[in-house]
């Protein structure tokens, strides 16, 4: 077994690429929006809308997933599923003329994501690892921040010099190719291959003996419990929508477009800075104390967007401090999950919150442009993304209070 010991840090860093893949680039996606619209003669609603088809239909391919999963086929397959079902989609995507075709392959592209994505990513790091759990699946988390920050500069510039197709092409091969190490060489649990998790036996640790344990309750779409966690994951990721706005909101201040570009790369510097904080904090106050403090360093965040003190350098700290609210909708949903219904509901849990997830992420920038359209401004919308925060919180604390009963 001694010679194996080197797996754990490789299925760190396989998921970490993976990630970096499969979610960062894909975040970058928007780029494409403007150039396919311009060359397929349409407007850039009908090019988004194969983005929220694709969206949506990861939500619900994912509990099949995860039913593939309980029933023992292999996970290579699985990821080679996925990563033949992203390359084929983005192919089709990347050469057709009609928007029809588009949306299409978006379905097939959609159970790729699912089968090759961020489920797959915490529930491998989640086997894998006991001690260093929160931290590490934050540090792969962070990843995808990293891929949206360095995607979207260097796509637009190639875009720009070879157009739109030959950049999209590449794009796609390059996301089937963070797929590929984790493919190969990585089995899903470690006792596939003789190992046992890391840091499970280390009960001499007081590190691991003092971390917030699981909680294992039962799972059942009907309690209270998850119903809340429903509730919070629907606040949350609806508020993640504002940062699609924030270029915008800070030309409504009267601020140029640099200072909006600047905003929203502060909130991108954020949301990876406090993936990496709040993966610290689960493994050492527990996942539910952990998330608390990020929605209020949120809030904090918005507050200072909606009170525009003044001066650049406080509405570009107000834009960091949101850009935390990333950390909860990804990391922050994943570990709650687990520490809620244990490592061996988790796949069944979150495969039903990933559902709710792809439906608040297709509504969420949708909703905040109508209430602009509406308002002509977007203190309503933060505003609202205030009162999502309250709401989220008041959901962890109705959680809090259920599991303590339960246990």
């Amino acid at each position: 077994m001694e010679e194996k010991k080197y797996m754990y840090v490789l299925v760190a860093i396989c998921t970490c690429f993976m990630a970096f893949g499969t979610m960062g680039l894909v975040n970058a996606y928007g780029v494409f929006y403007r150039p396919m619209a311009e060359a397929l003669s349409t407007g850039t609603g009908a090019i988004t809308l194969h983005m929220s088809i694709s969206s949506l239909v990861t939500g619900f391919a994912t509990p099949f997933v995860v039913k593939m999963i309980s029933r023992n086929v292999p996970i290579k397959n699985i990821l080679a599923f996925g990563a033949l079902m992203i390359f084929g989609s983005g192919i089709v995507i990347g050469m057709t003329k009609s928007v029809w075709i588009m949306d299409f392959a978006a379905f097939f592209r959609g159970i790729g994501f699912a089968s090759a994505a961020m489920m797959i990513i915490t529930m491998m790091i989640g086997n894998w690892f006991v001690k260093l759990r929160g931290t590490l699946t934050g540090i792969a988390l962070s990843f995808s921040g990293i891929g949206s920050a360095l995607a979207s500069p260097v796509l637009s510039r190639l875009i720009q010099s070879y157009g739109y197709q030959p950049t999209y092409i590449g794009f796609i091969i390059f996301i089937t190719v963070t797929i590929l190490p984790a493919l190969l060489l990585c089995p899903l649990k470690p006792q596939d291959i003789g190992l046992r998790p890391y840091g499970e036996n280390e009960a001499e640790d007081t590190k691991v003996v003092n971390a917030p344990k699981n909680l294992d309750l039962p799972f059942t779409t009907r309690s209270v419990t998850f119903m809340s966690l429903g509730l919070f994951v629907l606040c949350v990721v609806i508020l993640t929508g504002l940062s699609s706005h924030l270029s915008a909101l800070a030309q409504t201040y009267g601020y140029d477009a640099n200072i909006g570009a600047v905003m929203l790369s502060a909130a991108m510097i954020g949301n990876v800075a406090s993936k990496f904080l709040l993966g610290a904090l689960v493994d050492k106050i527990g996942a539910l104390k952990g998330v608390i403090f990020m929605l209020i360093t949120s809030f904090s965040g918005l507050a200072i967007i909606l009170l525009n003190p003044g001066g650049t350098f406080l509405l570009l700290a107000g834009a960091f401090l949101y850009g935390s609210c990333f950390s909860i909708g990804s990391l922050g949903i994943s570990m709650i999950t687990r520490t809620l219904y244990g490592d061996k509901q988790y796949g069944n849990a979150y495969s039903v919150i990933t559902v709710i997830t792809s439906v608040a992420s297709a509504i969420g920038v949708t909703l905040i442009g109508i209430l602009y359209d509406v308002t002509g401004s977007y203190a309503i919308s933060v505003m609202g993304g205030m009162i999502l925060i309250v709401t989220a919180f008041l959901c962890l604390m109705t959680i809090i209070r259920k599991s303590r009963q339960t246990a």
